[in-house]
Parts: C-alpha cells; sequence; structure tokens
C-alpha cells in the first residue's frame, strides 16, 4: 500500500514520457553533492518512479550502477 502511494504520487508529479528525477534509469545518484558549509550529504538512492521501485521491490543489487 504505502509503495503504491509513492508510485501514484510520482507518476502525477515527475514521469511524463520518462522521469524527470532518474531519467529513468531507476537510480538517483547524488554522492558528490555538498551543502554550502562543504558537508557531504549525496547518496546512491533507488528513484520514487515505478523504475526505481520496482528495483528496490526485486532485490536489485547497487553494484551494476556503480560499474557505470
Amino acid at each position: 500500500m504505502a509503495n503504491q502511494i509513492v508510485i501514484d504520487y510520482a507518476m502525477e508529479n515527475y514521469v511524463t514520457d520518462h522521469c524527470t528525477l532518474c531519467g529513468n534509469h531507476g537510480v538517483i545518484d547524488s554522492r558528490g553533492t555538498r551543502t554550502s558549509a562543504g558537508k557531504h550529504v549525496g547518496r546512491l538512492n533507488y528513484c520514487i518512479c515505478p523504475n526505481g521501485q520496482t528495483l528496490r521491490d526485486k532485490g536489485a543489487e547497487m553494484t551494476w550502477w556503480l560499474e557505470n
């Protein structure tokens, strides 16, 4: 149920022909991002789009993303 709420929200606000958050890869890579104070805040996460939710639900490893 919780995943469906996220998917519905993403479909309504971010996904048209492709996801505008992740470019339809299903993964958001913000590593290397810093605040204005220099604190590292980036992470490697699954997107909230259907591709990201499917990768998360299927237990996809992030190692394939790290290699590309």
